[in-house]
């Protein structure tokens, strides 16, 4: 029998070199990887939405951006009641924006802790010194327009009794007295009551003007100028109501002529008092705001986010309650890191100038205002702002001429029109449809770019042409405006006929598309589009595909018939009427372009008229407990719209919220086929090499 000995000392050694060498080497390995980790940012998503790294809008911004942008986030993180994983997110957010672009510095202040609080105010103390004279100038100005409407003030105190004894002057009734006595007495006393008023508007005012942070003035010229505007609106809309009432009762055959003359004079001085304190007043409050004093309040809060451009005289700052709004219980919460990514990502275009401010027209028939505090488009119009869009309004019916804002805007580079069309079955619907329809047609006549939004119309239904759909024809488009397509849904033994209709848009080819490609887009009472002629350029932007669409020449009744009582009708609208039709190859939006005066003029149609109203375009459900739109196609392209209008090309992307539900991404046929390879013939001969190595190494 044989006996093997130990093993040879040297093979021990060996492995024992081999295995402190592969250790260094990993040792090695690790430091360089974390080394070149800290200089080269490379992370990686297999989300589809990519809800872990910026969206293509913020990327868009990032790459515009010239000169270096600073971020500051400063909130206490650890306060009671914050929700931890929503501040989590927004911070992952952050440090993704920071990663992605080296034209973004950010600074995270934690404010519950003294030395967080130290380095906040470190941050006051140099954008106050940065910015103390433009401040102090502008709380100068301040002080002056307050002065005005101080002395405003006191003459309305000493017109109170030249007022009241205006009564004197009228000739006694039966009873011996003035007719003129009670009115006149209370017009006085409200005229004092008013005056004393402007009193408290000082003192507030000048709480705002002498705010200050610690030891550093920060004063709040926005909050004096609100209450100093409103003040100055109060007192105006009292005097003239005055001076009006004086010119009225000057003409009466039963006053003096003292009394005649009393009254025309003190008128006199009115509007001259009314007149010296609007040039001071409008002079401060149309003047632009100081730099500080636009973040003053943020600031105060000690909780904010604040953006600074590359030349740091402009700075946006975002409040805490706006970037995690806090969720009743038991509701779902919105996805806090996308919010932040689109407030921080729009505050860096506003302040870097890469995002220029935009004016859009809102322009429509109906008899009310559309942009009022209680707007139905309020949500749409928050998102516009922070991409600096402002809109006004011109509703034609209320105002037949031209306002002077809307002809302001007129000569402002990038102005965008978007024209409304509403209900024709209402009173007067075709005589307004017809007024908007000229407006459109001038606009379109001269060149400007426009958004439309079309409304089903009766008068095509009689022969007669749509006002709002002739002036599209320069663009060798015909739209259906007399028979709005319905989808038609059987659902067991029952009929549903649908006047909304939710498309999933698949064309490409153009930038609107782009965004919307792929995105759930709501459209109600849908009007197919044709192409006519080819004129110019056109792209489509919305089609359908289901062969259960229709387009419906009897719809008037059942658009008529309130939306909670359609399906319950007997006989709904049905295809196969003689006037009816497939939809084919129309579709129900487009991009078009022309050349117009030998420039380009664009134009975007949308065949439907409530399409960018809250109520269609912002309706939520809840996913896995959050808050997701359930058609964020009509946002993007509303956004993506105005800004290709306005020649912002470069901005157009699909913004940070429309993709805040992450789903696992598809595997593609070529990477499925890779993994097949790897799996069959790629792993068996890598665990091949391996052992081989092993084995020339182990001898």
């Amino acid at each position: 029998m044989e006996v093997t000995g130990p093993a040879p000392t040297h093979n021990r050694s060996t492995r024992v070199l081999v295995t402190v060498i592969g250790l260094l080497v990993v040792v090695f390995i690790v430091i360089v990887l974390n080394i070149l980790s800290a200089r080269f940012s490379a992370r990686f998503d297999v989300t589809r939405t990519g809800a872990l790294k910026p969206s293509d809008q913020t990327r868009a911004i990032l790459a515009s951006l010239s000169g270096e942008s600073e971020v500051i986030l400063a909130a206490n993180l650890v306060a009671p009641g914050r929700d931890r994983a929503a501040m989590s997110r927004v911070l992952d957010m952050i440090d993704e924006l920071d990663k992605s672009s080296a034209d973004v510095r950010t600074t995270i202040i934690n404010t519950g802790t003294p030395a967080g609080i130290e380095q906040y105010q470190a941050l006051i103390d140099r954008l106050s010194s940065e910015r103390a004279e433009e401040t102090r100038a502008s709380v100068d100005v301040a002080r002056s327009a307050m002065g005005a409407l101080e002395r405003l003030a006191q003459q309305m105190q000493g017109w109170a009794e030249p007022v009241q004894a205006l009564a004197k002057e009228h000739a006694p009734n039966r009873s011996g007295e003035s007719p003129w006595r009670g009115e006149l007495s209370q017009q006085a006393a409200y005229l004092r009551v008013a005056a004393n008023d402007v009193e408290r508007v000082r003192q507030f005012a000048d709480q705002h003007l002498s705010q200050s942070l610690g030891e550093t003035a920060v004063p709040n010229v926005s909050a004096a100028r609100d209450l100093i505007s409103e003040a100055h609106s109060r007192l105006t809309q009292i005097v003239t109501s005055q001076l009006e009432d004086l010119l009225i009762r000057a003409q009466d055959p039963n006053l003096s002529t003292e009394g005649s003359a009393s009254a025309n004079s003190l008128a006199l001085v009115m509007q001259t008092a009314l007149d010296e304190t609007a040039i001071v007043v409008d002079a401060f409050t149309s003047s632009p705001l100081p730099v500080l004093s636009r973040v003053a309040a943020a600031l105060a809060s000690a909780e904010a986010v604040l953006v600074i451009g590359p030349t740091g005289e402009d700075i946006t700052a975002i409040r805490i309650e706006d970037l995690i709004p806090a969720a009743a219980p038991g509701q779902a919460r919105i996805d806090a890191g996308r919010r932040a990514e689109t407030l921080i990502g729009s505050a860096l275009a506003v302040t870097s100038g890469a995002s220029p401010e935009t004016t859009v027209v809102l322009i429509h028939g109906t008899d009310t205002l559309i942009l009022s505090k209680q707007s139905q488009m309020a949500k749409l119009l928050d998102a516009m702002a922070l991409r600096g869009i402002k809109w006004i309004e011109w509703p034609v019916s209320i105002s037949p001429e031209r306002p002077a804002e809307v002809a302001l805007a007129a000569n402002e580079p990038g102005t965008v029109y978007v024209v409304v069309g509403m209900s024709m079955t209402t009173s007067g619907g075709p005589e307004r449809a017809i007024r908007v329809g000229a407006v459109l047609g001038e606009l379109i006549e001269s060149g400007e770019n426009v958004l439309v939004s079309l409304s089903p119309s009766t008068m095509q239904g009689m022969g007669e042409d749509d006002p709002m759909a002739t002036p599209l024809e320069v663009f060798g488009l015909t739209a259906d405006t007399g028979r709005p397509t319905l989808l038609d849904r059987p659902i067991g033994d029952r009929r549903f006929v649908e006047w909304e209709q939710q498309i999933v848009p698949a064309e490409s080819g153009h930038p609107l598309a782009d965004v919307i490609e792929g995105l759930t887009t709501r459209l109600v009472w849908p009007i197919a589009i044709d192409r006519s002629s080819e004129i110019g350029s056109a792209w489509p932007l919305i089609r359908t595909s289901d062969a259960n669409v229709w387009r419906e020449a009897e719809w008037a009744g059942y658009w008529t018939e309130r939306d909670t009582n359609r399906h319950n009708i007997a006989n709904p609208p049905a295809p196969g009427g003689p006037r009816d039709d497939a939809v084919e190859d129309g579709a129900f939006a487009w991009a078009v372009e022309r050349e117009h005066n030998s420039a380009t003029q664009r134009a975007v149609v949308v065949g439907s008229h409530l399409w960018l109203f809250d109520y269609y375009a912002r309706r939520t459900t809840q996913v896995g407990g959050s808050v997701v739109e359930t058609s964020p196609g009509n946002t993007e392209l509303a956004l993506a719209a105005v800004k290709w209008l306005a020649g912002r090309d470069s901005t157009i992307a699909r913004s940070a919220e429309s993709e805040s539900f992450p789903i696992i991404q598809p595997l593609s046929e070529a990477r499925l086929s890779a993994a097949r390879w790897f799996f069959m013939g790629g792993l068996p001969l890598l665990v091949l090499i391996v052992g081989a190595v092993v084995r020339l190494v182990g001898g």
